[in-house]
């Protein structure tokens, strides 16, 4: 697994303060995965990191490289945690809440930064977070889960412009549009089902306006929805849109509301 973390697939972290090395300089943090996964010398390794860290626009990387973290600011900081996953040139890089500990300007920053060189070193991202509206921006596709599993996996446009799960439709009503007229902003009534020990049936149940018998006996599982004319590639793991599974309980099915079926 060694052989795969770093070099295949990497990681950035949500907090770059708490994942970055306090007595290390941020040069020869990025350096050292070159030197243990390349067998590069140091002054390789510290050359190559210099080179990333301008990468992805850190100014003055001779200087800033010898830098420790806490002379840094967030931003560089999580810019410095990007270039250490661009260190060995990964297939697939995860990200995970990068921006949450951002102010609005630097998170804008960094979401440009990471789809230029996404476009431009051809890798591909997984970016994990709550904003909803930001996935919008810069993702192809969507996956929203919920207690631990994909609710729902479709286009970012198709997710945006009609949810067909009950969950993803209440997150898209929870943020104010950017455009368009206004609308009112409703939360989601309820908490999130203890993981170590959920409800059975749909674990979203409890919070849903649409829930019905089946939901507390039948686990839900993804299938395409209930729409037609839908992507073929989209699914959604809701007993609205699998009625064959609602029967086979020994339930009566229910329509699918109009909110959650009109293109």
């Amino acid at each position: 697994m060694r052989e795969v973390r770093g070099a295949e697939i990497a990681l950035v972290f949500q907090e770059p303060m708490t994942a970055l090395n306090p007595v290390f300089t941020v040069g020869d943090q990025i350096a050292e995965a070159l030197i243990v996964h390349r067998r590069a010398s140091r002054r390789k390794a510290r050359e190559r990191a210099v080179e990333l860290l301008t990468a992805v626009g850190v100014p003055d990387a001779v200087h800033r490289a010898r830098d420790y973290p806490h002379q840094l600011s967030g931003g560089m900081r999580q810019r410095v945690m990007i270039a250490m996953a661009l260190a060995l040139d990964p297939q697939v890089l995860i990200m995970d809440e990068p921006t949450t500990a951002l102010d609005v300007v630097m998170q804008r920053q960094i979401v440009e930064q990471i789809a230029e060189l996404r476009d431009r070193l051809g890798f591909s991202v997984i970016f994990i977070t709550h904003d909803v509206s930001l996935l919008i921006e810069i993702a192809d596709r969507i996956a929203i889960m919920y207690a631990g599993e994909i609710v729902e996996d479709a286009s970012a446009q198709d997710m945006y412009r009609r949810p067909r799960h009950p969950y993803s439709d209440a997150l898209l009503h929870s943020f104010p549009p950017l455009r368009g007229p206004r609308r009112e902003l409703t939360g989601i009534p309820g908490s999130p089902p203890d993981m170590s020990n959920l409800p059975s049936g749909c674990p979203y149940r409890d919070r849903c306006a649409h829930a019905f018998d089946a939901c507390a006996v039948v686990t839900p599982e993804l299938v395409a929805p209930l729409v037609e004319g839908d992507d073929p590639r989209r699914s959604v793991a809701c007993l609205l849109h699998d009625p064959q599974a609602v029967v086979a309980a020994g339930f009566e099915p229910k329509p699918v509301p109009v909110e959650l079926s009109l293109r």
